[in-house]
């Protein structure tokens, strides 16, 4: 892990991610006096559960996982791609991190002193709305997983997935899978045998190929229909 402190690593945030967009020049030089910048190889952890919070995260590269654990218990929250926040949770009434997060690809995270932002949302009010915008996309991505997890039968919650990953992280047909079965089994809430029975499944279905990591998606349409079927 390598760490780099008050360089000009990050500044491609301001250029990437829309809250930035409405801060100062002065505002901006404190979030970049402030914050440092870490590398993160795949399969590190970035953080874990239950730790106190005192950084807001914008992950410049990589992609990443978000999971919760208790006791043998393990479900994959959500997964972040690059030029995406993590932890905002945390800027109001949530000390400690609720989950953990995990490199799934090799990452470049930049942490931001949660106390700077907490006061450039208090003196800037167009940036404290597009961080509310954030939180607020956050919890509707809550809603959508709550009712996928617990209302969909197996195949409409591995349609979900394939979809998410689709048209949210890789914005593409065919990509390579980071995700373990094990991994894939903690994201849809089921065994990692019924993953593999699914996949199984898809492929007989002609809904999908794969090629060792790689996955291809072969017909969306059906693939759309039986994630709105459930």
């Amino acid at each position: 892990m390598e760490v780099r402190n008050n360089g000009n690593h990050c500044e491609e945030v301001d250029e990437t991610a829309s809250c930035f967009n409405s801060l100062t020049e002065d505002e901006l030089g404190l979030i970049e006096r402030n914050k440092t910048e870490i590398k993160y190889s795949k399969g590190e952890t970035i953080i874990k559960q239950g730790t106190k919070a005192t950084n807001i995260l914008y992950l410049k590269e990589g992609l990443v996982k978000l999971n919760m654990n208790s006791g043998e218990n393990n479900l994959i929250i959500n997964i972040k791609p690059q030029n995406h926040f993590i932890g905002t949770e945390n800027l109001y009434g949530v000390e400690y991190h609720p989950y953990s997060v995990t490199a799934l690809l090799d990452c470049v995270v930049c942490f931001l002193d949660i106390e700077d932002v907490r006061y450039l949302i208090k003196q800037n009010i167009v940036f404290a709305s597009d961080i509310y915008r954030v939180i607020n996309a956050n919890v509707v991505l809550t809603y959508d997983r709550l009712f996928s997890l617990t209302q969909k039968q197996l195949h409409g919650r591995f349609a979900d997935i394939l979809l998410c990953l689709s048209s949210k992280i890789f914005k593409d047909t065919k990509f390579d899978l980071p995700l373990s079965r094990r991994d894939l089994a903690a994201l849809t809430g089921m065994a990692p045998e019924s993953v593999i029975r699914i996949i199984k499944d898809f492929k007989s279905d002609k809904l999908i190929s794969t090629q060792g990591k790689s996955i291809e998606i072969l017909n969306m349409p059906m693939l759309k229909k039986i994630s709105a079927v459930g």
